[in-house]
């Protein structure tokens, strides 16, 4: 499994003298172990093994949860191999829940924090002002939501958006064009996550990490290719710049992680031109390495001494 953060990661601890395992559940079988046993007297032992050595429950302090795989075996049919992932995901999943350490996050408190309705009415509850959306597959109140935002509507996902397996294409938030509205039956087959578009000074993504927050702006406006998704054009070609939240803002970000159980998370949000903030969305699993490379915000640092500091 590629990671860029986690090999980072890796290294600086390292650096520091930190013992840390590096655990991929793809491994599982080919050729890594895990066993876990509850003894008929309350015992309860778990332990997994590979290149890293045996890792055992007691041993770790804290744990940074990224997006791990969980493979399909070759060997086996497709159905088999279906099945066997299936078993594995639940058996590493059922092991982490068991786990009593730090969480950067909780792996149960990830799969809640990325519904994109739920993000929504937390924000909204916490004062955030949200774009009008709709989530529908009736095609006659998209064209009802399309009229009252005057034909100024994006579309966006609801997951990580890949399209063809591991060789497919991102989706990315875009502009409803033309062409959709001539096909716009075709959301029958799958709800679609629509919202007004809204203008934007910048974008902004702020990172939080424990009890410390970093707010970036990100330039988008600069490029006609980021104008809608900063994601979609060259981002290290964006102007970046730290930017001061003001203190209401800033506390709504991490009244939100403690709503959804978080310790982490890279909340996105858009700067009007008439200077209002409007919530997107939180990634509990966010990237942030492009942003210390552009800026020098210590980021990994800072995420490095909250793992360390419950070791």
């Amino acid at each position: 499994e590629i990671d860029p953060h986690a090999d980072v990661m890796a290294l600086h601890l390292q650096k520091r003298g930190v013992k840390a395992v590096r655990f991929h559940p793809q491994s599982l079988g080919r050729p890594d172990t895990l066993s876990c046993e509850f003894g008929p007297r309350g015992q309860l032992n778990w332990r997994l093994e590979g290149a890293y050595g045996v890792l055992k429950d007691r041993e770790v302090g804290s744990v940074w949860y990224r997006r791990p795989l969980f493979a399909l075996d070759p060997e086996l049919s497709p159905e088999e191999a279906q099945f066997a992932q299936t078993e594995s995901r639940e058996a590493v999943l059922g092991l982490f829940r068991l786990t009593e350490a730090f969480w950067v996050n909780r792996p149960d408190a990830i799969r809640v924090a990325e519904s994109k309705p739920l993000q929504l009415k937390l924000a909204q509850q916490l004062g955030f002002r949200v774009p009008h959306t709709l989530l529908t597959n009736d095609p006659v109140r998209f064209q009802e939501f399309y009229e009252k935002c005057n034909g100024a509507v994006i579309f966006k996902v609801m997951t990580q958006g890949a399209l063809g397996g591991s060789e497919g294409k991102g989706v990315y938030t875009s502009l409803v064009t033309s062409w959709h509205l001539r096909n716009f039956e075709a959301i029958r087959r799958a709800p679609c996550l629509f919202q007004e578009h809204i203008p934007k000074a910048v974008d902004l993504r702020i990172t939080v990490i424990g009890e410390k927050i970093f707010p970036v702006e990100i330039h988008s406006q600069d490029h006609r290719q980021s104008v809608v998704d900063w994601r979609k054009g060259n981002t290290a070609r964006l102007k970046h710049a730290a930017h001061q939240l003001p203190p209401k803002i800033e506390a709504q970000c991490f009244e939100l992680l403690r709503s959804l159980k978080l310790v982490y998370g890279a909340i996105d949000l858009i700067l009007t031109p008439q200077g209002e903030y409007v919530f997107l969305e939180i990634n509990p699993s966010g990237q942030f390495a492009w942003i210390e490379t552009l800026i020098k915000l210590p980021l990994i640092d800072t995420l490095a001494d909250l793992l360390q500091s419950h070791t």
